[in-house]
């Protein structure tokens, strides 16, 4: 495994990033791994930028992961992934970005028009290699509440290969940190259905 293994979640205020590296976290511990985490906050708590930085090893190491050095980015919202990408992404970053658009505060505050999703796709895939686009909305018809979306995505990063965390652990570390809630695991499950078959359909 490389070392430290550094996956970063960007986010708005609200939306759960603080959790998913909770998640994340103690799935590390339960393998016998030692993780380091930190938190960035935009303006705004609630509707501005939020980071959550983990990095997992074996030793101690900074809490923040430097520049270039995200080997995993989990976009919980779209503008907000991209911006993340481009402070902390390299050419190697895997990212996993859901298509929720929330429009954060800064855009909100000055009547900015929210860009297009093709535009942060295609900005997105001048920065990385291999962008990965899951459209959350399967999450609404088939779990039948958005309030899961988190743990979809955490599903949809446990497929990843090159991820030290095993698929069991994530999903062991959800019952543990969010609860079992039968939404939650079948929102976990349909993400790690959803990511396969993006997988799938790059190898044909």
């Amino acid at each position: 495994m490389k070392e430290p293994f550094n996956i970063l979640i960007a986010g708005v205020g609200g939306q759960g990033n603080l959790v998913c590296g909770r998640v994340l976290a103690d799935a590390s511990i339960e393998q016998g791994l030692r993780p380091v985490a930190g938190d960035t906050f935009g303006a705004s708590r609630r509707g501005g930028s939020v980071l959550t930085h983990l990095r997992i090893g074996k030793m101690d190491w900074g809490p923040l992961i430097p520049q270039g050095e995200v080997d995993i980015l989990l976009g919980l919202e779209p503008i907000e992934t991209l911006r993340a990408a481009l402070d902390f992404a390299g050419e190697t970053t895997i990212v996993l970005m859901s298509l929720s658009a929330i429009p954060i505060a800064d855009i909100s505050s000055q009547n900015k028009e929210y860009p297009s999703l093709e535009s942060i796709v295609n900005a997105l895939k001048k920065v990385c290699e291999r962008v990965y686009i899951l459209d959350t909305e399967i999450v609404l018809k088939e779990v039948g509440t958005k309030r899961v979306l988190n743990a979809f995505m955490l599903g949809a990063l446990s497929v990843i290969e090159n991820s030290p965390l095993k698929q069991v652990s994530i999903r062991s570390s959800i019952v543990t940190m969010i609860g079992k809630d039968e939404d939650n695991i079948k929102a976990f499950d349909l993400g790690v259905h959803e990511c396969k078959k993006i997988l799938e359909s790059l190898k044909n």
